[in-house]
C-alpha cells in the first residue's frame, strides 16, 4: 500500500480540538511544511489553512441521548472518513478530542491495514471513566499528547506512549495582552465602572439550551444585586448555538459580548458557566468561577454509573478538592449559582487573597509554554 507522505490528515469534532489542530497547522507551516493538511475540522482550523473535507459541527453533540439521535449520520461520517484515509494512506493522522468517535475510527483503520502514525491530542479521560479504553490508546495510538501531567502519568503507567510538556493555554495566556477599555466598550450597556460577571453558556447547541435558562435566571438576580452580568457569545459557538442564544438574548434584552470568552473574563469579577476549557482559562486568568454542568436525563444517569472521579472542573482536578464550586444537574439552579457567586463577590479580602494564592499554585501545575511547537515537531518528524 502506497503511503502519501506529504499529507497530514486531521480530525477534530469539538471546538477545543479544532483550536488545537489550527495551532498545530500554523506551527507546521512556520517550519516550512508545504504538504497537504486536510480532514474533519471546524472554522478555526479552516482559517488556519486546513482543508476541511468534513464539517466538525456534525460531531458537536453532547450526551448519550443526542448522540443516539444522530447515530446514523455519525456512522456514515465514520465510514466516509475511514474509506478516505485508507485510500489516501497518509503517513500521519492527528486526532483531537471526541473519543467516542475517534476510538472506533482508529480501531477500524488499524483493522483495515492502515499503518500510518497516529497522534492523539487530548486523548480520552481514561483516568476518570471507561478505563478499558486505555487498550486502544496503547495498541492503536503511536503518540498520546495529553493536556495535563496527571493524565500523562496515568497513560505512561498503563504502558501507553505519552508525551507532555504543558497545556496549550499556558503559552496563549503568557502573551495575552487584553485591551480592557476596548472590551468594555464593546459590551452593550456596560461601562468601566460596572462590576461585570461573565456568563458562559457553552459552545454546543444542546449545552446552550440546557444552561441558558439557569444563566438567564441568574442574570436577573445579579442585576438586582447591583452587578452587570454579560453573556459570552464567543466566535467558537456553532452556528445553530449562536442563532439560538442570540435570539434569546435579544428577546430578553440581556447584555452580550461578541468576542473570545477570555476577553470577557478579563474584565469580570467572577465567571459562571459551562464546565470545560473555560475552567482552565479562568484559572490562568485568576478568575473565580462557578461551574455548571447539565446533561439530559439519560446521559446523566449513565454518567453517574460510569464516572469514577469526583470533579469536572480542571482547577478541582488539579487541586484534588472542590475549589471552584460545581453545580451539577438538578443542583444547577439560578438560586444556587447566585449563592455561590455571592460567596466570592461579597467575600472578605482575606478569603480572596487565600483563593488567589491557591490559583497561582494550581496554574503552575499546567506546565510550561511551547507545547504546540512540541506537538508540531513530533508530527513533522513522523512526516519526514
Amino acid at each position: 500500500m502506497r503511503t502519501d507522505a506529504r499529507t497530514v490528515f486531521v480530525s477534530a469534532g469539538e471546538v477545543s480540538g479544532d483550536h488545537y489542530i489550527a495551532r498545530v497547522a500554523n506551527r507546521l507551516r512556520d517550519r516550512g511544511y508545504d504538504g497537504r493538511i486536510c480532514g474533519l475540522c471546524g472554522a478555526e482550523a479552516r482559517s488556519a489553512g486546513v482543508e476541511g473535507l468534513w464539517n466538525a459541527e456534525r460531531l458537536q453533540l453532547m450526551g448519550v441521548s443526542e448522540v443516539l439521535g444522530s447515530l446514523r449520520d455519525i456512522l456514515s461520517l465514520k465510514r466516509e472518513m475511514q474509506r478516505a484515509i485508507v485510500r489516501q494512506n497518509p503517513a500521519v493522522l492527528v486526532l483531537a478530542d471526541s473519543p467516542d468517535f475517534h476510538l472506533p475510527l482508529m480501531r477500524a483503520l488499524r483493522r483495515a491495514g492502515y499503518a500510518g502514525k497516529i497522534f492523539y491530542i487530548s486523548p480520552p479521560s481514561v483516568w476518570a471513566w471507561r478505563s478499558y479504553r486505555v487498550r486502544d490508546l496503547k495498541h492503536c495510538v503511536d503518540e498520546n499528547l495529553p493536556l495535563f501531567k496527571f493524565e500523562h502519568d496515568y497513560l505512561a503507567r498503563a504502558g501507553c506512549n505519552s508525551y507532555w510538556v504543558g497545556h496549550p493555554l499556558v503559552e496563549e495566556f503568557e502573551s495575552f495582552r487584553p485591551d480592557r477599555a476596548r472590551i468594555v466598550s464593546q459590551i452593550c450597556g456596560a461601562s468601566s465602572d460596572d462590576r461585570i460577571v461573565a456568563l458562559l453558556p457553552g459552545s454546543r447547541r444542546s449545552e446552550v439550551e440546557m444552561l441558558y435558562p439557569v444563566l438567564s435566571g441568574l442574570y436577573a438576580s445579579l442585576e438586582e444585586a447591583g452587578f452587570a452580568p454579560v453573556f459570552s457569545v464567543a466566535p467558537g459557538l456553532s452556528e445553530s448555538a449562536a442563532t439560538f442564544l442570540g435570539s434569546r438574548l435579544e428577546a430578553a434584552g440581556e447584555r452580550r459580548y461578541d468576542g473570545p470568552g477570555r476577553d470577557l473574563m478579563v474584565v469580570s469579577e467572577a465567571v459562571v458557566g459551562s464546565s470545560g476549557t473555560a475552567t482552565a482559562q479562568a484559572l490562568l486568568l485568576r478568575r473565580y468561577m462557578v461551574v455548571l454542568y447539565k446533561l439530559r436525563p439519560l446521559s446523566a444517569f449513565i454518567g453517574k454509573i460510569l464516572l469514577r472521579h469526583l470533579f469536572f472542573a480542571v482547577p478541582n482536578l488539579l487541586a484534588g478538592e472542590m475549589f471552584y464550586p460545581e453545580l451539577l444537574q438538578e443542583n444547577a439552579t439560578p438560586e444556587a449559582a447566585f449563592d455561590a457567586a455571592m460567596r466570592w463577590l461579597r467575600g472578605s479580602p482575606e478569603d480572596r487573597s487565600r483563593a488567589l494564592s491557591k490559583m497561582e499554585g494550581l496554574a503552575a501545575l499546567m506546565g510550561k509554554a511551547g507545547v504546540c511547537d512540541f506537538w508540531a515537531d513530533r508530527i513533522l518528524a513522523a512526516v519526514n
